[in-house]
């Protein structure tokens, strides 16, 4: 066996310097030294937009809709214009937009008031806002329209890029907007206003929507997204088909200038159903002399008009329709006495039918009140521009 002989003097070594150790490992561990540590960070690219909230239906707050007669039912035939009253909140989602609607045609439908020679009149720009389509409170919780539309434009910027016009207007993203929402808007309001007529079986004139060179292909209403903007009046037959003419506004207020181009003075506006034959008229149109003047002599049983006065009446822009001094007239009493019943005797027709978009939009109440007149001197008009109202006009 080897010799594991060991000198005290190296024992003695050893367990002198495990002592050293086992102290200076409690020495650490009770004054907590740390190790440094190395954090790594990624920095945050992008911030999550706020979800959008959903909207909720405004019921209407009222409980009846009022309907006036003017005349007796003589089975000649009626035009009934409708004062519909909208708010902005509607035009979010189709449904709703087509059941305030359809509050006013069932009234009159519950009221026996139509016939096989019925027309309704509805007012300009009742489609318009189906430009706000599938939007949420981020749009509808402004204050104003142009407030509306700008958060609209800011939103769909990109998507609104390919659509904004060569030639800049003063808001040329509001009409890039337009052309953008177009298709859909044309399809919504074609199959609302489709459903309407056939199910109620009347012959309808759509009041007005904003478009892109809307014409009438193969029976459906169609656009040219890449088109001039128009304030076009779109028909219905009593079964549903679009119809022609399509009328273009070729009035336009200061306002309509910033984005739309006008339609051509000489186009045909003469509306014809079976038993009626109408002149039709937007707006300011209802002021010029000279689109009476090219009705002279038609055959016409009636003149209607539709309009949406959404901001006050600038007497100064009327001043080459209107030669007289209108400026202690009310708006009401301008369109009363400088409109339609001035004008109506230059044609052959005998009634006539003025209606007016209201509601609330954007903090917005549009003016005007929905009137008609048969045989030049038995007026009528709405009582209030705060609800829905049907005007019926017997022949």
């Amino acid at each position: 066996m080897h010799n594991l002989y060991v000198p005290p003097r190296k024992i003695l070594l050893f367990l002198l310097s495990l002592l050293v150790t086992g102290s200076l490992a409690h020495v650490l561990k009770k004054n907590e030294i740390p190790m440094p540590k190395v954090e790594f960070s990624i920095a945050k690219t992008e911030t999550k937009p706020e979800e959008e909230k959903e909207i909720e239906f405004i019921t209407a707050p009222w409980t009846d809709i009022k309907i006036r007669t003017n005349g007796v039912d003589r089975k000649y035939g009626n035009i009934v214009g409708m004062q519909v009253f909208l708010f902005a909140k509607d035009f979010a989602k189709q449904e709703w937009w087509a059941l305030r609607l359809e509050e006013l045609l069932k009234k009159g439908k519950d009221a026996n008031i139509y016939d096989r020679k019925t027309i309704i009149i509805l007012p300009e720009n009742i489609g318009t806002g189906l430009v706000f389509l599938g939007e949420k409170d981020f749009v509808f919780e402004k204050e104003t329209w142009q407030e509306a539309m700008d958060a609209f434009v800011k939103k769909h910027e990109s998507e609104l890029q390919s659509f904004l016009p060569d030639s800049k207007k003063p808001k040329a993203t509001w009409e890039a907007a337009f052309r953008y929402r177009s298709e859909e808007m044309a399809k919504v309001y074609q199959e609302t206003f489709s459903k309407l007529a056939n199910t109620y079986k009347v012959p309808i004139l759509a009041g007005s929507i904003i478009l892109p060179s809307p014409k009438v292909v193969n029976g459906n209403l169609v656009v040219d997204p890449k088109g001039p903007l128009y304030n076009v009046s779109v028909p219905f037959s009593a079964d549903g088909r679009v119809m022609a003419p399509l009328l273009k506004k070729t009035i336009l207020t200061e306002e309509e200038k910033q984005i739309l181009e006008p339609g051509e003075k000489n186009q045909d506006r003469t509306w014809i159903v079976p038993g009626w034959k109408v002149g039709v008229f937007m707006g300011s149109e209802v002021f010029s002399l000279p689109l009476y003047e090219s009705l002279r002599g038609r055959p016409l049983d009636g003149l209607v008009a539709m309009s949406a006065s959404l901001s006050p009446l600038d007497t100064k822009s009327l001043a080459d329709l209107i030669p007289e001094d209108i400026s202690s007239l009310s708006e009401n009493q301008i369109w009363e006495t400088q409109g339609l019943p001035k004008h109506i005797k230059l044609t052959r027709a005998v009634d006539l039918v003025h209606v007016f978009l209201h509601g609330d939009f954007f903090g917005t109440n549009p003016k005007g009140r929905t009137f008609n007149l048969r045989d030049f001197v038995n007026a009528d008009n709405a009582e209030s521009d705060q609800e829905p109202t049907i005007l019926n006009l017997y022949f």
